[in-house]
């Protein structure tokens, strides 16, 4: 499609399906629920489809999921096996969506609902990747930073050229960037950076971010480290980049101090003391031990991906979907003994 050129649907409504990771969220469940049905279901431009992916959760959400998916056929649920984190129950429910576009939204709320309905204009105008832009935040201090830098570091050194990525995983995608997204092989699954790798026509949307309501946030400061690490480890360079240069200052450092002990062994009878000596000594071993760290992170990232074990594995759904990614074992089993009949 052109940019700017807005899609038609002359035959029928466009299908949005929103993708929600839920975990332990059995307080704030039923305010969610009332807030899709009051802002989203009162837009009838589109039909919408609610896609709840339980990530192992131990409280009664999966429960509620359940009785809210038997009330309402709009609303759909998968149940993964265990905890996998948030970005593969994201895998997860994107691998299953259906529709013409998709878009996620937290199961807090603290991204509003309602700036889900300018994510569906903009891409109604022609846009096939929407992103939410947080102008202000409800949350403490250092919370508030450390997300600021992480994106501010992310768009610098780890997103595409062109891309539009903002703050985190609240967008909304067309379905050939879906389509694009379910090809990537990756294990680690960062889902904004995969988004942002794809292209396409992108836009922004504005919005101020709420505090969170209902329950206690399951996405800690170590799991926000653990996304910007997982982040620059697999879409930048910069690491490496470190690496290199740590390498070349240190050996330009080894001639100066080479080119100090020279000549106060030709010109001095001082004997140089020992702490000079431990300490250089200290600082260059840091230097390889910080190398060989990197490199053994690499190399661990690449092993799990030879590994290929499935991103996730799915205990329960409230409907029979298409198979959509061969992460489910039973699809992966079936299309084997498939081939091997086949053969026979």
């Amino acid at each position: 499609m052109p940019k700017g050129q807005k899609r038609l649907f002359s035959e029928r409504k466009p299908v949005v399906t929103v993708v929600t990771p839920v975990f332990n969220e059995e307080e704030g469940l039923d305010h969610y629920f009332a807030t899709v049905e009051r802002v989203l279901f009162t837009q009838t431009e589109v039909e919408w489809k609610i896609l709840l992916v339980d990530d192992g959760s131990a409280d009664q959400s999966w429960s509620i999921v359940q009785a809210q998916c038997a009330k309402d056929r709009r609303f759909e649920g998968l149940r993964l096996s265990r905890n996998f984190g948030s970005h593969s129950a994201l895998s997860a429910g994107l691998n299953h969506a259906e529709g013409d576009a998709v878009t996620i939204l937290a199961a807090d709320l603290q991204d509003p609902a309602e700036v889900v309905l300018q994510f569906v204009e903009q891409w109604l105008a022609g846009y096939d990747i929407v992103w939410g832009k947080r102008i202000s935040r409800k949350e403490s201090w250092l919370r508030s930073q450390a997300s600021t830098q992480f994106a501010n570091l992310a768009r610098r050194h780890a997103m595409p050229k062109g891309s539009r990525f903002t703050t985190g995983s609240f967008l909304l995608m067309d379905r050939k960037v879906l389509a694009c997204y379910r090809a990537f092989p990756e294990k680690r699954r960062i889902t904004f950076a995969l988004v942002a790798w794809t292209g396409f026509d992108q836009q922004v949307v504005a919005y101020h971010r709420k505090a969170r309501e209902f329950g206690t946030s399951g996405w800690t400061l170590s799991r926000m480290l653990q996304a910007f690490y997982d982040t620059f480890i697999g879409f930048s360079n910069l690491p490496l980049r470190l690496m290199s240069f740590l390498g070349v200052a240190t050996a330009l450092f080894s001639v100066v101090i080479a080119i100090y002990v020279i000549a106060n062994w030709l010109f001095t009878d001082v004997v140089p003391g020992w702490t000079a000596i431990m300490l250089g000594i200290s600082f260059f071993f840091s230097i390889v031990f910080f190398i060989l760290g990197m490199m053994t992170e690499y190399l661990h990232r690449i092993h799990q991906e030879v590994l290929g074990r499935p991103v996730y594995f799915i205990s329960e759904q409230t409907d029979d979907y298409p198979p959509q990614n061969a992460a489910d074992p039973a699809k992966v089993e079936l299309q084997k003994n498939r081939k091997t009949q086949g053969r026979g």
